[in-house]
C-alpha cells in the first residue's frame, strides 16, 4: 500500500478510536483524482467545508477565492486545498495541491486566496490534508 493509502487508514482508525486526527502534507503536483482523493474527502467533509467563487485574472488563468470552514472545536494547520478542474459535463480532468498559509480555528474561517494554471469549465475545492494543533499551543 502506498504511503498516502497507510494514512487514509491510519487516519480512519484514530478517528474511529478516537485518538484524535493529524494528517501528513500530500506531495503537491498535478494528478488525476483517484478513489483515495474521495475517501479524503469524505473525511474531510466531516470536519470542514468549503465555500468559494471563481473569476478568470484576464491571463488565461483562474482565481479561486474563498473560506474554509472549521466545524471541529480544535484548530487545525497545514491545511492542503486539494482543487480539482472539471469539465463542461462535471468530469474531473486532474487535480492539484495548493497549501492554505493560516491556521483555521477552531469553529471559524480563514480567507484563501489561488491561482490556478489553467481555466476549466469549473473547479471543486476540498481540504485535503491538515494537522490537528494541540490544545494549549
Amino acid at each position: 500500500m502506498n504511503r498516502k493509502g497507510s494514512l487514509i487508514t491510519g487516519v480512519a482508525l484514530a478517528v474511529m478510536l478516537g485518538t484524535g486526527l493529524t494528517a501528513a502534507v500530500p506531495g503537491a503536483g498535478l494528478q488525476t483524482a483517484s478513489a483515495q482523493d474521495q475517501a479524503q474527502g469524505s473525511l474531510a467533509d466531516q470536519f470542514f467545508r468549503v465555500d468559494f467563487t471563481t473569476k478568470p485574472d484576464g491571463h488565461g488563468k483562474a482565481r479561486i477565492t474563498g473560506y474554509v470552514y472549521n466545524k471541529d472545536q480544535r484548530s487545525v494547520d497545514q491545511v492542503q486545498l486539494r482543487i480539482t478542474e472539471l469539465d463542461a459535463s462535471g468530469q474531473p480532468l486532474g487535480s492539484f495541491v495548493e497549501p492554505m498559509l493560516e491556521e483555521v480555528p477552531a469553529l471559524g474561517r480563514p480567507y484563501f486566496d489561488v491561482k490556478v494554471p489553467s481555466q476549466a469549465a469549473s473547479y471543486r475545492v476540498a481540504v485535503d490534508s491538515w494537522n490537528t494543533v494541540e490544545l494549549g499551543k
